[in-house]
């Protein structure tokens, strides 16, 4: 019973001290479709989450960057890409609804950043290919933009949407599609793979150089199932055509899947 006791406060003073070493910045934003975020050079994976609220929420939950040498006792950090305004490694520039974070830790330095933003934002992240990792976005409602070396995950997006990625896989999970900008989604090595709502209307380009295609949608040849497509590129409409979705990839397969 005892060590039972130990083990269950060991766990709870493990949380606390995990919450604790957590940190957040708050910045005050409007919940609108003129918002915008950009974020630059993150390092590590990097989950980006939209929700209702009217605050950009970030978080970091590793501390062991900002831990300085002893003769650095009363000195302040010096980054090359600018003044850590932030406590978190971090320099934030504000233009009314307009937000730019930019990463300012050397690539030898991690950190764990999480990012809570409000859903009518549009966001732009883009990294380079020593530093990030892989991109993670869930529950936006307008444009969303990535560009990595990495792999990029987004769910329950509307679009549009414009995805690259050197090495890495891009999968995509819309809820429904704006129709009123294009689909872009691009990879040079991984898998591409994309869930529309089966009723979407879309004019659809999708091309691979040494990979193949597959879709259960109604291409002309009235296949049902989830098929190879074959050949290196195809153009065509889908529900009688509507927004202009394109999918390239130069190594690696592409799925189209219905919803």
């Amino acid at each position: 019973m005892k060590k039972l006791k130990y083990l269950f406060a060991s766990i709870a003073f493990l949380f606390c001290v995990q919450v604790a070493s957590a940190q957040e910045y708050k910045i005050a934003v409007e919940n609108t479709k003129d918002g915008k975020l950009t974020l630059n050079d993150f390092p590590g994976s990097l989950p980006i989450e939209g929700y209702s609220g009217k605050e950009i929420i970030i978080t970091n939950t590793t501390n062991d960057w900002k831990t300085p040498p002893d003769r650095a006792k009363g000195l302040k950090p010096i980054y090359a890409g600018g003044i850590d305004n932030t406590g978190l490694g971090l320099f934030v520039e504000k233009d009314g609804n307009k937000i730019t974070i930019r990463c300012l830790l050397p690539i030898t330095k991690s950190a764990n950043y999480k990012i809570k933003l409000p859903d009518n934002f549009s966001l732009k992240v883009k990294s380079e290919c020593g530093k990030g990792s892989d991109v993670t976005v869930d529950d936006m409602k307008n444009e969303v933009e990535v560009s990595t070396c990495h792999s990029i995950k987004v769910r329950h997006v509307t679009g549009p949407l414009v995805l690259s990625t050197i090495s890495g896989n891009i999968d995509v999970l819309f809820n429904e599609v704006n129709k009123d900008k294009p689909i872009s989604i691009a990879a040079i090595s991984g898998e591409i793979d994309v869930t529309l709502p089966s009723k979407t209307p879309i004019n659809l380009e999708m091309e691979t150089v040494s990979g193949n295609m597959y879709s259960d949608f109604e291409f002309p040849s009235n296949e049902k199932q989830m098929r190879k497509i074959g050949g290196s590129s195809v153009e065509t409409q889908l529900n009688g055509g509507g927004v202009n979705l394109k999918i390239n990839n130069v190594s690696g397969n592409i799925y189209l899947r219905k919803g």
